[in-house]
């Protein structure tokens, strides 16, 4: 199990670089990959991709002022979202992860339809392990340190889904609140939006999608 460097990943990050994609005169939606760092892989497919897209509501409408969405080499974040760009991140190769109890309570419900694994941190062998590792480097930590309160024990079919299901329409939602705000240049109602149009596009696709990927 990969820990980035023991914190709490951001569903998304803020990027104001997200490169020169509104530089080219462009038909349609650019999709595009970039190459995941050692230990980190893509789950998505372009191909997988481009046949998510089709399954999303109202997609002419949330994609005005959209010029690209990259499955990004980043992995300090599950997702981000600059002027006219989305993105999802790479995940962890080894893809089980570490939530806190805050996290795991914010997304039960696509954790419960995904039927992901959850453990408490105490019973995970690789928690210990990890946590051996770094009072052996003379790291100095508290009494009864931990990183997260559960292991999230993911399937490769689970975390696609989470990815295409939830972080994408995540990132999607900010960015259709930012074209939709008064001067089309800041996402003004932030997370909460985000957010709800997440749960959304999970509430209306949800059977759509078991149609057409596996879980």
């Amino acid at each position: 199990m990969k820990v980035r460097d023991g914190r709490v990943l951001k569903k998304n990050n803020w990027r104001l670089d997200p490169g020169d994609y509104r530089t080219l005169a462009q038909s349609e939606i650019r999709l595009d990959r970039r190459r995941p760092p050692e230990g980190s892989r893509h789950l998505i497919t372009i191909a997988e991709l481009r046949r998510f897209l089709t399954l999303l509501p109202d997609w002419d409408e949330v994609a005005v002022g959209l010029d690209a969405i990259v499955l990004d080499s980043a992995t300090d974040c599950a997702g981000w979202c600059g002027p006219g760009v989305v993105a999802v991140c790479a995940w962890s190769h080894d893809l089980w992860d570490w939530w806190p109890a805050a996290m795991v309570d914010e997304h039960r419900h696509i954790l419960d339809l995904l039927a992901v694994e959850r453990v408490p941190i105490e019973t995970s062998r690789e928690h210990r392990e990890f946590m051996e590792e770094l009072r052996a480097l003379r790291v100095k930590l508290a009494p009864g340190a931990r990183i997260g309160d559960f292991e999230l024990r993911w399937t490769e079919d689970q975390a696609r889904a989470y990815q295409l299901l939830h972080i994408l329409p995540h990132e999607l939602g900010h960015h259709y609140d930012r074209i939709t705000s008064r001067k089309g240049r800041r996402a003004g109602r932030g997370e909460p939006y985000a957010e709800a149009y997440a749960n959304r596009v999970l509430e209306e696709i949800w059977p759509a999608y078991l149609r057409a990927f596996r879980v």
